[in-house]
């Protein structure tokens, strides 16, 4: 099964050259026991980084530039339409030729069934959504994620609050399910390389992602992330 812990993998480059806080390298470790996937990509990165100090330091080529500009100064430019093989003869206008108005009459008519099916579909994935298979994920309430044990989860609710974390940079969003009340929620984050569409504050979403339960003390049951997949749920 495909790793998607891609908070820790953005950190093996840094936890292999030793950069890491103790908590954070911890954390790896951690998780490289049990994922086969992760430890794959480390002994990748090293095998990288080991051939990358075999490598000889080569210097740059020198600047091409100015004999590049010099060849395109000493070409001659066209003085007149006529020089540069430009047609003089009138034309007809461009929405009275034929070609433009069958064009046309096609762009609205696809349009137009496009807009139809928008219209039927229950539901709209946002942009930059991955495609998963939807039994790997689990289905879980905001009020029950204390009790969810399982990786990969779903959840639905409404967005309450939409922000951009001061530490790293990462968008998160917060997900109730009622705006009226504050709690229960869930905090869910959008890292790179992942690029979602943030949601609207006030719109019901389908949440796709990973739990932070890792059977740690110093778990949070309250985190998705990173997410996976956002549907707009229409009501």
């Amino acid at each position: 099964m495909k790793c998607w812990r891609i908070d820790l993998q953005r950190g093996l480059s840094r936890y292999l050259h030793g950069e890491l806080d103790t908590r954070r390298a911890a954390r790896i470790e951690r998780h490289l026991l049990d994922c086969g996937e992760c430890r794959a990509t480390l002994s990748r990165l090293k095998t990288s980084n080991a051939f990358v100090q075999t490598l000889e330091v080569a210097s740059p080529e020198r600047d091409r530039w100015d004999s590049i500009r010099n060849a395109i100064a000493s070409k001659s430019i066209p003085q007149n339409g006529a020089e540069a093989g430009f047609d003089r003869r009138p034309r007809r206008p461009i929405l009275l030729r034929p070609a433009f108005a069958l064009i046309t009459s096609a762009v609205v008519l696809l349009f137009a069934v496009a807009l139809l099916v928008y219209s039927r579909m229950p539901e709209r994935q946002f942009k930059g959504a991955l495609a998963l298979d939807i039994e790997e994920f689990h289905p879980v309430s905001i009020s029950d994620m204390d009790r969810a044990t399982k990786a990969h989860v779903v959840a639905e609710g409404f967005v309450s609050e939409v922000k951009i974390n001061d530490e790293d940079g990462d968008l998160s969003f917060k997900l109730v399910e009622n705006l009226d009340a504050r709690e229960p929620f869930i905090i869910c984050e959008i890292m790179d390389p992942i690029r979602l569409e943030p949601p609207r504050v006030g719109s019901r979403v389908r949440v796709y992602g990973v739990s932070r339960y890792d059977n740690q003390a110093d778990h949070n049951w309250y985190e998705v992330h990173p997410v996976l997949n956002i549907e707009l749920v229409r009501r």
